[in-house]
Order: C-alpha cells, then structure tokens, then sequence
C-alpha cells in the first residue's frame, strides 16, 4: 500500500487540486460491487456482447475489492485528499443503488 498511497500523492498533484466539490457515493456494503458488476456482464452477454462469466467477475472484483476495503473507511469519513468539508456531499445508497434518506 505504501507504493500506491505514493503513486496516489502524484494523482493528487495532477488533478484533484483543481477539483473545489465533491460528491461522494457511499456503498453501505462493498461486497455489493460484485453483484453491480455481475450485472452488467449479464445484461452485456444477453444483448449479445461479449462479458465476463461469473466466475471471471469474481476474479476481477476480487482483485480491487481489498483497495475499497483499506480506502474507503477514510473517504466516508474524510472525503477525497485535501477536500474541503464545506465543499463535499455524501449520498448513502443501498445495495440496490437507491439513495437512502436521512431520517
């Protein structure tokens, strides 16, 4: 992680300063993005176009499903590197990606 969170420090550099707002989509569960993704594929495979199978799905959302793991406790509670707090809306989405209300 620490080669990424370099690598990141750059991105940062080269783009998000310019960046004023941010609107971040917070996933109650990130386990959920398999189920997104298989999804797609699916819809993909029956309008004819080539997509994954399921198990190459899960094999590609197992690969970058630990970075949402390790990142995205921070974003939730932070918002991107070196946004401002004023400057950021969070919308929380349920699994079927419809938006949960606050109460």
């Amino acid at each position: 992680l620490e080669i990424i969170n370099k690598n990141l420090e750059a991105y940062y550099d080269a783009w998000d300063k310019y960046i004023k707002s941010w609107i971040v989509i917070k996933i109650q569960d990130p386990s959920c993005v398999f189920q997104w993704r298989l999804q797609a594929e699916i819809a993909m495979r029956e309008a004819g176009n080539p997509g994954m199978s399921d198990d190459e799905v899960r094999d590609f959302v197992s690969r970058y499903l630990p970075a949402y793991n390790a990142y995205l406790p921070t974003l939730y509670s932070q918002g991107p590197n070196g946004s401002d707090p004023q400057h950021l809306l969070t919308i929380e989405i349920d699994e079927k990606r419809n938006p949960i209300l606050g109460v």
